[in-house]
């Protein structure tokens, strides 16, 4: 782990178009961590502290299913952002996620962002607006998947 410049962080699409200096707050709160294929970065039901901007490299979020290999729901790669969970109560994981091969990140701390986003209104309305763009694209990819996964034999769910 290593601290993070500014402008790197400022290069991750997550970030695009925030102000320099609220960047550069949230990278004091940062650190770059390089992980190898299977590394687990957290598990179904741990506690949720944390998230990650993915800089390079693939992740598996995954479901446990029991007596079966984990159901992998969606796969995350570079510009995306992994951990919403840390956000709100019981700040608990909803799935696990296992680095599928070499993988960069920007780790952030969730209660240090949050203290920023408490402090700064302008910089938590631009990270909160961010993070509900995510959460949108995830929940309307899982739509999709249900569909798909429910669709009568020879229907397709909505594609």
């Amino acid at each position: 782990m290593s601290e993070v410049p500014a402008a790197e962080l400022a290069a991750h699409p997550f970030l695009s178009g925030m102000l320099e200096g609220q960047v550069t707050r949230l990278a004091r709160v940062a650190t770059t961590v390089d992980v190898p294929p299977g590394h687990r970065f957290f598990e179904e039901g741990g506690h949720a502290r944390r998230f990650w901007l993915i800089r390079d490299g693939h992740v598996a979020l995954d479901l446990s299913v029991p007596g079966q290999p984990p159901l992998i729901v969606e796969t995350l790669g570079a510009g995306d952002l992994m951990g919403v969970s840390w956000l709100s109560p019981p700040h608990e994981w909803q799935y696990g996620a296992k680095a599928l091969e070499p993988t960069s990140t920007f780790q952030l701390d969730g209660a240090a962002v949050i203290a920023l986003c408490d402090s700064d209104p302008a910089l938590g309305y631009q990270f909160f607006v961010r993070l509900m763009s995510v959460a949108t694209r995830r929940l309307h990819a899982s739509r999709i998947r249900m569909l798909d996964l429910y669709a009568a034999p020879g229907q397709t769910g909505g594609r």
